[in-house]
């Protein structure tokens, strides 16, 4: 990975920064630690930052997908982000607070604590319902006009078009590429999720590594803001129902620990039906499937809990076995999992995270 970016990082803060260390490199984005070798002022005293730089020059100003005018929009409208010190989104980098060494949700379940994990969940539950209270979502919309006039949405659900493409991936498995006019019926309702007068704005990628516990188990905060969105409440309740269904860092957790989950999010959320759980659970299953299939029929990939396999087998299982309004796409699913399991000889279960092996 080059860090000559971190030169544009200083510029943007207007102080020195050296490299500490990489946090995060991934194909989207890359998260340093860096050094404030220069003026603290700009760091608010600061001696040390957080700087994130995005590698498409395509999405500099385009909020369609996961990207840099998301992330920027998000840190600076979302209750409990990181301050944002400083961005250009030409140069697209973003400089930050740092929060030091924290506690990740994560880092709770590789522990072997079972009631530290679901205080924990009660804690993501908590903080999830509060940032859909608190958090600004008209000037959310204004951020992400600004950066991106042409944009459609001005900030909804990102990459739309997934689920829709990975419904096709299944029928091509399946049925010869056709799609049944059922099944596309049931895709025009992910329309949905859009949340119209019930949407929120959240941070949208609520994976473990993600959600910070504090130590006071008060509720939760988020980092990692690319994905932020305005949407409807079921699009992160669904990952308190089926943990991380998005996500490709997941693993099997118990049923307490879903129940204190939702307990935590009643305690300040929005109310969202079981129907709107589903949908939201079969879209993000099926953009999943879109992004994720391919690459996993050429090789295993493995995360904190487990294999991609056994993740997505898992998620195909729950949208069968909860239909909700998309009965079709259920269906098609259910049938998916049949085939990787019995075909393709991928593993069934999703393996437990560690502090519920016992």
């Amino acid at each position: 990975m080059g860090l000559g970016w971190i030169d544009d990082a200083a510029f943007v803060l207007g102080t020195e920064l050296s490299f500490a260390e990489v946090l995060r490199d991934g194909v989207r984005s890359s998260v340093v630690r860096c050094w404030v070798d220069g003026s603290t002022v700009a760091s608010r005293g600061a001696r040390t930052v957080i700087t994130k730089y995005f590698r498409s020059k395509a999405m500099a100003h385009n909020s369609g997908g996961f990207g840099i005018v998301r992330e920027w929009a998000g840190l600076a409208t979302i209750p409990g982000a990181p301050r944002l010190l400083a961005a250009d989104l030409d140069l697209r980098v973003i400089v930050m607070a740092d929060l030091g060494q924290v506690t990740t949700l994560a880092d709770v379940l590789s522990g072997c604590n079972p009631e530290a994990a679901v205080e924990a969940g009660r804690a993501w539950g908590r903080g999830l319902g509060a940032t859909m209270r608190s958090a600004d979502a008209a000037a959310f919309r204004r951020l992400v006009r600004k950066a991106d006039p042409r944009t459609v949405t001005a900030g909804g659900p990102a990459s739309p078009r997934l689920p829709s493409r990975g419904a096709t991936r299944l029928a091509d498995l399946m049925d010869d590429g056709v799609l049944s006019e059922e099944a596309s019926a049931e895709l025009g309702l992910f329309v949905e999720l859009a949340g119209g007068d019930e949407a929120v704005l959240t941070q949208a990628d609520p994976c473990p590594g993600n959600i910070i516990i504090p130590a006071d188990g008060s509720h939760a905060t988020f980092i990692d803001f690319e994905a932020s969105s305005i949407h409807h409440p079921a699009v992160d309740v669904a990952h308190l129902q089926v943990p991380w269904v998005g996500c490709d860092d997941s693993g099997q957790v118990s049923a307490t620990f879903r129940e204190a989950a939702m307990a935590g999010y009643r305690e300040a959320g929005p109310e969202v039906s079981t129907d709107m759980i589903a949908l939201a659970a079969a879209a993000a299953t099926l953009q999943t499937t879109e992004l994720s299939l391919k690459p996993l029929q050429r090789r295993e990939t493995s995360g904190r809990f487990g294999s991609g396999r056994q993740r997505l087998v898992s998620r195909w299982r729950w949208v069968a076995d909860h239909p909700g309004k998309t009965p079709n796409l259920a269906r098609m699913c259910g049938r998916a999992a049949d085939l990787a399991v019995q075909e393709w000889g991928w593993p069934e279960e999703l393996e437990t995270v560690p502090c519920f092996r016992r």
